[in-house]
C-alpha cells in the first residue's frame, strides 16, 4: 500500500502529523477531512488563521490540500 505524508500547514510547514499506509488517494483525502475535523474540536484557535492540511504520496506529489477554516 502507497504512504502518504501529512502535515499542518499555513504558507509554510507547521507540523508533521505523520505517515499512513493506506489503499488509495481517496483513502488519503478522507483521512485529511477526519483529521481536519479533529485538529477543529482539539484546536479551535487555529481556525481562521489559513491552516490546512496537506497530504503527500511517497513520492512527494501532493494529493489534497484541507482548509481547517472550512464549514
Amino acid at each position: 500500500m502507497p504512504l502518504y505524508c501529512f502535515k499542518l500547514v499555513d504558507s509554510h510547514f507547521v507540523s508533521d502529523y505523520g505517515a499512513q499506509e493506506l489503499a488509495d488517494d481517496t483513502v488519503a483525502q478522507i483521512e485529511a477531512l477526519i483529521l481536519a475535523e479533529s485538529l477543529r474540536a482539539s484546536r479551535p484557535q487555529l481556525i481562521g488563521l489559513h491552516y490546512s492540511i496537506s497530504v503527500t504520496n511517497e513520492d512527494g506529489a501532493g494529493v489534497c490540500v484541507i482548509p481547517l477554516d472550512m464549514n
